[in-house]
């Protein structure tokens, strides 16, 4: 809690696969995924998301290590952004926890 305590950026990150909902929910802030129903989003929907992306001037979309990065690569390309590989299934959950809301921190600032 005290990682976003003194937050005053936007509370909103891009995922590819929403797998940090709960995480989000418990820190006020609001996971926007890449993947559309489960799959990877087609040409309409990656125009979508990378004119949500700008709105929402994101400097790292997050992806897992489990799931393709294609279509991340391709919006953080676009808004000249950066891939950023968390891994929410890490054995060592808390320090995975950690590291991963000052990685979502630095890139919401």
């Amino acid at each position: 809690r005290r990682i976003f305590a003194d937050a005053e950026q936007s509370r909103e990150f891009m995922v590819f696969h929403p797998a940090w909902g709960y995480f989000a929910d418990a820190y006020g802030l609001r996971q926007v995924p890449v993947e559309v129903e489960g799959k990877e989003p087609g040409p309409a929907d990656l125009q979508h998301l990378i004119r949500r992306a700008r709105d929402m001037k994101v400097r790292a979309i997050f992806v897992q290590p489990q799931f393709s990065r294609k279509s991340a690569d391709m919006i953080a390309k676009a808004v000249n952004a950066q891939v950023i590989a968390v891994d929410p299934l890490s054995l060592d959950w808390a320090d995975t926890l950690r590291r991963a809301a000052a990685t979502f921190k630095d890139a919401l600032d």
